[in-house]
């Protein structure tokens, strides 16, 4: 298993913290701890019992690396961590210890702690996201009408305002957060369902039982349990592999624009940021390397998810084992990527004048367009057209070589065109999310 030093720019803190040992543990133990509850309230279990279990669901009293040596063996981490469990449990009482588990099966304790995991880990994250948002809008509504060069295959093309750009990321970036929060409600259900989905241990107590623990876990109770249903899952690993991919639009854009020919973006500065090992004068795209780091790996992952989904009747060999670390890896570097984003989109300069200065660089040729269809109204497409090719052949500055609509070819509020109003119908509709 990978260090916190291998993933270093593959996890931020926070969401790395969500999949810890410490973390799952936690999120195991305290399944066994709500269900002794349930179970007890049922009447199935002697009452005086579940607060014994519950005292033993302490993570800091077990050792990770021994558990999952066990699982190794059994195919299921559960098994380690019930037999562990039990024997804490048989420490403090030996009768109480015969009622670990009740009724549960491994899948029910992992696919529900993978849930309570989601949990702690995507609320933080989409509220991050809807922030990086904000910061973009505002940086769009501000440079509404600023020129830009715009660019096709990585080459000059006709001018735009930086603000439809910025815009557009957070245009994108808000899509796919709207569709990532939908997706991640959708996993916060509880997983219940016995040996094979039909909690016949619990006899008449399954609803009653199946309530409560849903209850305790603060968790919603689906219709039935969902063990070889894996759309919800592979629908919010797909969902997060989007919006890694809409961060990376906006991270790709800022890491070409920082570029030395263009200098026309900079990332927040600091002491340290950016650094080289070697080369002092280096101011490296930090935040947009992490999310684009994470860009290369979300699709593969989710892809593993979604590969996984034609699962064996009514519980899994290894199609659903191959989930819990993928969906761990993917929320990790969603995390990685929002954290990047974050700190980028609330600090991002824009140098103007060197917007202009790379506009004016192309002596007037990214306006050949405009002139076309200017000289098109007089003389037709196909004559305007070969006037034009004639004084771009010519070399040097565009405008003077075609000699004519020197006035229109200026004029800043033709050159944007639609341009700024694009800008304002993308943050109207942010506005009305």
């Amino acid at each position: 298993m990978s260090g916190r030093l291998v993933n270093a720019l593959g996890a931020a803190a926070a969401t790395a913290e969500a999949f810890s040992d410490t973390a799952t543990l936690r999120h195991m133990l305290r399944f066994e701890a709500a269900l002794a509850h349930a179970v007890a309230g049922a009447g199935l279990i002697p009452k005086k019992y579940a607060p014994v279990i519950e005292r033993a669901c302490d993570p800091a009293l077990y050792d990770p690396a021994a558990l999952a040596e066990v699982a190794r063996r059994n195919l299921t981490l559960t098994v380690a961590v019930v037999r562990a469990l039990t024997a804490e449990v048989r420490k403090r009482d030996a009768k109480a210890a015969a009622y670990v588990h009740w009724g549960a099966t491994s899948q029910d304790v992992l696919d529900t702690a993978m849930v309570l995991q989601l949990g702690e880990a995507m609320p933080p994250v989409v509220k991050s996201l809807r922030g990086i948002v904000t910061a973009f809008a505002a940086l769009a509504r501000r440079h509404r009408a600023t020129p830009m060069m715009g660019r096709t295959l990585l080459q000059p093309a006709t001018p735009l305002a930086l603000g439809q750009k910025i815009a557009g990321w957070a245009s994108d970036i808000d899509r796919a957060t709207r569709r990532l929060a939908a997706s991640f409600a959708e996993t916060q259900i509880l997983q219940f369902g016995g040996a094979s989905g039909s909690l016949s241990a619990l006899g008449k107590k399954a609803g009653p039982v199946m309530k409560a623990l849903a209850r305790r876990l603060d968790l919603a109770l689906p219709p039935a349990p969902w063990f070889a249903q894996r759309v919800r899952v592979a629908a919010l690993a797909q969902d997060m592999a989007l919006t890694v991919g809409a961060l990376g639009k906006a991270a790709r854009d800022i890491a070409l624009m920082m570029q030395l020919e263009l200098s026309e973006m900079a990332e927040p500065s600091g002491p340290g940021r950016g650094s080289s090992s070697t080369m002092p004068h280096k101011r490296n795209p930090v935040g947009a390397g992490l999310v684009l780091t994470a860009a290369s790996r979300a699709p593969q992952l989710a892809a593993t998810i979604v590969a996984a989904m034609p699962q064996e009747h009514e519980r899994a060999l290894g199609g659903w084992q191959a989930e819990w670390p993928s969906l761990a890896a993917l929320t990790e570097a969603l995390g990685s990527a929002v954290e990047g984003m974050a700190e980028v989109a609330s600090g991002l300069t824009i140098d103007v004048a060197r917007l202009k200065a790379n506009l004016d660089a192309t002596e007037g040729t990214v306006l050949a367009e405009r002139a076309t269809f200017l000289l098109a109204e007089r003389m037709g497409k196909q004559k305007a057209g070969a006037l034009v090719e004639k004084a771009l052949a010519q070399g040097g500055s565009f405008v003077e070589a075609l000699g004519q609509f020197q006035a229109e070819l200026g004029d800043e509020a033709a050159l944007l065109g639609y341009s700024p109003q694009f800008v304002d119908r993308l943050l109207v509709d942010l506005k009305r999310r």
